[in-house]
């Protein structure tokens, strides 16, 4: 059986989690770090409207893939040899 956790202990999980959660206020956000937390905040968003997490999880994955400015789509263009057999 698990033990409850003290008041030192919840105030101790607080702080690691409010230290951990601090960033430099005059380093704005990047663009990925902007669409992670859309990922994040639409995945809450489905639990919370009742979705089962594995049916919110698949939703997300699906409908919010990584853009293309992260990882550009590859040139499937024809490849031109210089030196042509002739």
């Amino acid at each position: 059986m698990a033990q409850r956790k003290t008041k030192a202990q919840k105030a101790a999980l607080l702080r690691a989690k409010e230290l951990s959660a601090k960033r430099h206020k005059k380093e704005p956000l990047k663009p990925i770090d902007v669409w992670a937390v859309a990922v994040v905040e639409a995945y809450e968003a489905l639990v919370r409207a009742g979705w089962d997490k594995d049916h919110a999880r698949w939703y997300v994955e699906d409908t919010m893939r990584i853009p293309d400015w992260i990882i550009p789509n590859p040139d499937f263009t024809p490849y031109e040899d210089e030196e042509e057999d002739d």
